[in-house]
């Protein structure tokens, strides 16, 4: 298991320090790589020497790390390069690197002195470090003059690329940290509607009537009306839940039955509208966290403003809408019951369907595409067994272990050894 993890991690290790490389390569600016959870540092030059100075001097080096930690918090957050100023006045970028998104660390970009900023800098440096030795100071002052100027747009422009580069060398997920970015900038709307609200001394919320003014907005199709109220809908949601995740859910679970009899009492089919409303819920009902209910709650009345009928899925046949709910979630415990509230069919119909076009049961499906993904993350990758079992949804490593070697005829060490043969091996 410790060989496993050392192998991992020299893997990554080796990956990012790809990713520097390119990144000097295009930019000519010194980049470097801090861990999150560790002090680990990758440095790429040429970091100005002011900087370099800062990283190893024992005075600074705690500063400077803390500032790029603190940024790759703030990047992983936002889903988007984040920009700010160290200990000293200077400024960089950086962006998360979350590997199978998780985070790991943050790539910075940096530093520099903004416009017209030379004196503002040292005065910030001569008084943050008034208190070292003379001697030191001066070590400090003299390497001022490294540091490069950069303007707004061309510091955007870096973190932008630092960005893309971490997509398409696969250390990130474009699609988590678009998420991540979405998120972010609702959370930003949130806030502003509880501001406003604050100013306006708004009356306790009234959730029955900030629904049907929801729908109201939804059904004259002012895209732009919906979305100014949705901000403040969600930040009275909030309220008026308490900030407590269940009791949002169920107020979520309140616009989408509305929504379902708008539609019925309209003229609508009804068992269409009911699966409709049951897999949208479904979406709310995995949330772990307010944020997370309020982006798909969002994501939800958006699809109802936009009139999409789920997605291009409806016209797939039923065992490939199964095929794609499971690959989507079979990292999670999935029951029957899940499976048929998530495509929007009878259980019943799921279990024949299944049966009749593939001869399998439900659960052999499941356990063929878990087994699949982990024969990709053993033939690509160094993952520790335990977490392969976490991440294809199985209970642990024994399980994991049990139902391969039913499988595969061969324990999962055997495969990833024989996906690894090189051509020395055979």
């Amino acid at each position: 298991m410790k060989k496993n993890q050392d192998i991992q991690s020299a893997n990554q290790k080796k990956r990012i320090k790809t990713l520097l490389r390119d990144s000097v390569a295009v930019t000519g600016t010194g980049v470097l790589y801090q861990g999150l959870h560790d002090n680990a540092l990758l440095i790429e030059a040429p970091l100005c020497d002011f900087c370099r100075f800062c990283l190893d001097h024992p005075k600074t080096a705690s500063l400077c790390r803390y500032a790029c930690k603190r940024a790759t918090m703030e990047s992983l957050s936002s889903g988007d390069a984040h920009y700010q100023r160290c200990w000293a006045g200077l400024l960089f970028t950086t962006i998360a690197i979350a590997p199978d998104n998780a985070c790991c660390g943050g790539i910075s970009l940096g530093g520099f002195r903004g416009m017209d900023e030379q004196q503002d800098i040292q005065d910030t440096v001569q008084q943050a470090i008034a208190n070292i030795s003379e001697r030191e100071r001066t070590q400090f002052m003299s390497r001022l003059s490294s540091i490069k100027e950069v303007s707004p747009s061309a510091l955007r422009g870096l973190g932008h690329f630092l960005l893309e580069a971490s997509i398409s060398s696969g250390m990130n997920s474009e699609r988590f940290f678009r998420r991540q970015n979405e998120k972010y900038r609702q959370q930003r709307s949130i806030a502003e509607a509880f501001e406003d609200m604050r100013k306006t001394d708004v009356l306790p919320a009234d959730i029955l009537q900030d629904t049907h003014d929801l729908i109201t907005f939804l059904y004259t199709r002012d895209r732009d009306s919906v979305m100014r109220f949705v901000s403040t809908y969600l930040a009275r949601l909030l309220m008026a839940s308490n900030w407590d995740l269940t009791k949002l859910k169920a107020h979520a679970r309140l616009l989408l039955a509305a929504l379902s009899s708008r539609e019925i009492l309209q003229g609508a089919d009804w068992p269409k509208v009911l699966g409709r409303e049951s897999r949208r819920f479904a979406h709310v009902e995995r949330a772990t966290s307010t944020e997370d209910c309020c982006y798909q709650l969002s994501r939800v009345i958006l699809a109802h403003l936009d009139g999409e009928d789920e997605s291009p899925e409806s016209s797939l046949s039923t065992v490939q809408r199964i095929r794609n709910w499971i690959t989507l979630h079979y990292s999670e415990p999935v029951t029957l019951e899940d499976i048929a509230r998530g495509i929007g069919a009878s259980p019943s119909t799921v279990v024949h369907r299944v049966k009749a076009e593939t001869g399998k049961t439900t659960g052999e499906l499941l356990r063929d595409i878990r087994i699949t993904e982990a024969k990709r993350l053993l033939a690509s990758t160094q993952t520790p067994l335990s977490s392969i079992a976490d991440m294809c949804g199985f209970c642990d490593q024994s399980h994991l272990t049990r139902t391969f070697k039913t499988c595969v005829n061969l324990t999962p060490g055997q495969f990833r050894r024989l996906m690894n043969f090189g051509k020395d091996d055979i």
